[in-house]
């Protein structure tokens, strides 16, 4: 497949033409056909069902090593992956290398494919790429295995399982082609599970789209501008009470909910249930606790009554949550996480559907993330101590991006690629009312200003302006920003 030929003859015959690839005095090799090349295998040499591999040119041998292509275990459509292929072998005697792959969901080519080195190049057939080696790229006099690596673009849509199919050669530069050893090997990549994103913090009518609604606490009355109910008016808490509006019986709908402070075993949620109009009332916290961390912990689509406890001088500081997946006895489960003076965010940053605990430090300008897929530490320092905390997913990957408001600007470090964005949009003394007001399942940058609600739409990037509230409301969307 990548043989190294120097000196090539050809003879014609008035009746035949015969292509000979001739061996010089330097001990290059001979090949009895013409068509393989050091710069590259011909296409349709992988093994994917209908082609042929390495064998159509060298003779089928068997030995110690391996042969892999390493891929990602799932992939998100449209992301881009590093893809390996490896050679190994304890064989002293292979001395030059190549291979040929190609990813496919079915026999239909699945996504795009790119160098990212020298030694790699991407040859076309049809509507087929196949990566293969460069002349550099089959390692010449290098013992002991050879590595390529190259980007993979996975399909803009899920395609189902996608495999990708390789030969190699594990070559004995010999002077002949009946030495060399052939392999094969695929690996298959499976779509990710979708997570399903519930709108359910400000969504009251279900529809994938915030409502731009106010609690009004003068009378205690949620004024409700659901995009495609319409407008509703409910009486539900007083005064003092935290609006923590969710979806805790997980139709999809926003429920009106507070939470009222106390002395312990006094504090307590109380839910309005979409799905029944039933009132549930949930003791939970205490005075002093933090109700800015409500959403979804235990991934059942539900959100969880929750609270954040900072800590005394110098101690530990919690999350509690009370999950509602297979909690029959409505036990409570807390993460230490925290110290004196962190500041507690709501956030799936891994994008596995759980809540993860998250605090700032203002001392270190720096994010702590517990991640609920691994049980891993995030660190990330990102804004400053004096910024408004406006966390939420803007590139629509499906995980928390970090985020802050400065001044009238939102930087945003997107979880996509790493890469920051920045939004000139509103003023210091307005109330940021971040949501999906538009359902492209992207966070909206969008404030509150005397009544007014100014929505920047990701969809298009248009301005959005309605008048809902008075200046004393509490905007709903704002109820999690910190």
């Amino acid at each position: 497949m990548f043989f190294e030929i120097k000196k090539v003859k050809l003879v014609i015959v008035t009746v035949f033409a015969i292509i000979f690839t001739v061996a010089g005095l330097s001990g290059d090799r001979f090949v009895s056909i013409s068509s393989a090349s050091e710069s590259g295998a011909p296409t349709g040499r992988t093994g994917a069902p209908g082609e042929s591999t390495c064998t159509s040119c060298h003779n089928q041998n068997g030995g110690a090593g391996t042969f892999q292509v390493i891929a990602p275990a799932s992939y998100v459509p449209g992301q881009t992956y590093q893809i390996t292929v490896q050679h190994s072998t304890t064989n002293a005697s292979r001395f030059n290398w190549g291979f040929e792959v190609i990813p496919l969901a079915g026999s239909s080519m699945a996504g795009t494919v790119a160098n990212t080195t020298s030694n790699t190049r991407v040859r076309v057939s049809g509507s087929k790429s196949y990566v293969t080696q460069t002349t550099s790229g089959t390692y010449p006099g290098q013992t002991g295995g050879a590595v390529w690596t190259f980007n993979w673009t996975a399909p803009a849509t899920n395609v189902g399982n996608v495999t990708f199919y390789a030969a190699g050669i594990q070559g004995d530069n010999d002077g002949s082609e009946s030495g060399d050893i052939t392999v094969t090997t695929n690996s298959v990549v499976t779509p990710q599970p979708a997570v399903v994103i519930h709108h359910g913090f400000s969504d009251f009518d279900g529809d994938g789209k915030a409502d731009a609604s106010v609690f009004r606490p003068s009378t205690g009355i949620w004024y409700l501008n659901r995009s495609t109910s319409g407008f509703s008016a409910m009486q539900f808490g007083i005064s003092s009470d935290v609006i923590t509006p969710a979806d805790f019986d997980g139709d999809d709908k926003t429920d009106l909910a507070v939470w009222r402070e106390a002395p312990a075993n006094e504090a307590a949620f109380y839910i309005l249930q979409s799905s029944n109009s039933v009132v549930r009332i949930e003791n939970f916290g205490q005075t002093g606790d933090e109700p800015v961390t409500v959403a979804d912990w235990d991934g059942d689509g539900k959100a969880d009554p929750s609270v954040y406890r900072d800590s005394a001088v110098g101690a530990q500081g919690y999350f509690y949550y009370r999950g509602s997946l297979n909690n029959p006895s409505g036990n409570i489960t807390y993460i230490p996480w925290g110290t004196t003076g962190d500041i507690a965010v709501r956030g799936d940053f891994d994008g596995d559907g759980k809540s993860d605990a998250a605090v700032f430090r203002p001392s270190e300008q720096r994010w702590y993330m517990r991640l609920s897929s691994t049980g891993g530490l995030s660190a990330d320092k990102w804004g400053l101590a004096t910024d408004k905390f406006v966390c939420a997913d803007y590139d629509g990957d499906g995980k928390t991006d970090l985020a802050v408001f400065r001044t009238g600007i939102w930087y945003i470090k997107q979880s996509s690629n790493g890469q920051p964005a920045y939004m000139n949009w509103g003023l210091a003394t307005d109330t940021l009312v971040p949501a999906d007001y538009d359902g492209d399942g992207k966070t909206d940058a969008a404030i509150y200003r005397s009544g007014v609600w100014y929505i920047r739409n990701s969809s298009t990037s248009a301005l959005s302006v309605a008048n809902f509230g008075l200046v004393t409301d509490r905007p709903v969307p704002a109820a999690f920003v910190h």
